[in-house]
């Protein structure tokens, strides 16, 4: 109820300066100027370039931004904003227009100390609204409630801690279990080459073998068609035996040939 009514009339102050600024433009020019040009010092210099620089507007953009703060604090839309709003223009704005130390005159410079003695006391009301919650929590609780505390935090650390310490072990009964396996293919590989290293030895014996007995096989047969080819050729004309003698040639070429061949593979085997 008490901030239903002091909201407005702390409002109604500002609001009513923003429309007598809006009324006398030219009354106001220097306290505008001063105003604006000290936000557009604190601005970073792509934003103050937006700021206009005459006179005129520079009134009005005060005129409005006080009319507009007047109107969140007074509605309560947004008194806390609005206040803010109105507590960043007050400053310049009383000590612009109440700088009684620039005054010769003693009545014109007690008017303006009294001046400055109620604008700060206006200042003084919008930084207690600006700070007023109205019994809820403010955004800088609610944010402290949402991060966990260090209790919290505590436990999450234990937390990954336990995790990290789980997953080493894991990894290290993996790697042990690796090792083990390549140890077991290891010994079932060896014994496996010793249980079949005697039946290797015996079939390469068992294919020498028949190697050599296919080779003397070949070379024998090839002796008796040339002994017969020889025993043709003598009944028929010389050239025929031309021919049985260097067909007799080629067999026995080709016997040699064969044995060596035998007895290579029969040493390979051994």
């Amino acid at each position: 109820m008490i901030r239903s009514l002091a909201r407005p009339l702390l409002a109604s102050v500002f609001a009513v300066d923003g429309a007598q600024m809006l009324k006398n433009t030219t009354e106001h020019t220097a306290e505008a100027q001063a105003i604006v040009g000290n936000v557009r010092r604190l601005l970073p210099p792509n934003v103050a370039s937006f700021i206009p620089k005459d006179e005129v507007s520079s009134v009005r953009l005060v005129a409005g931004t006080k009319i507009a703060g007047a109107a969140l604090l007074g509605t309560s839309k947004a008194p806390r904003l609005g206040a803010a709003v109105l507590a960043a223009i007050q400053v310049p704005t009383a000590i612009t227009r109440n700088a009684f130390w620039s005054e010769q005159d003693k009545d014109v410079k007690k008017t303006k100390q009294r001046g400055l003695i109620t604008e700060l006391a206006l200042l003084g009301g919008l930084a207690i609204t600006a700070e007023d919650t109205a019994g809820k929590p403010g955004l800088k609780w609610r944010v402290q409630k949402a991060l966990p505390g260090k209790s919290e935090q505590e436990k999450m650390l234990e937390n990954a801690q336990t995790q990290a310490s789980d997953l080493f072990e894991k990894a290290k009964v993996g790697a042990a279990q690796a090792k083990e396996s390549a140890l077991q293919g290891k010994d079932a590989l060896v014994a496996y080459v010793d249980d079949h290293s005697d039946e290797w030895k015996e079939s390469a014996a068992n294919f020498s073998e028949k190697a050599q007995a296919f080779a003397s096989n070949q070379a024998d047969n090839l002796s008796v068609q040339a002994a017969a080819l020889s025993e043709r050729a003598k009944e028929q004309s010389t050239e025929l035996r031309k021919q049985a003698e260097v067909a007799q040639k080629n067999a026995r070429k080709q016997a040699k040939k064969y044995r060596k061949q035998a007895k290579k593979q029969a040493k390979k085997y051994r």
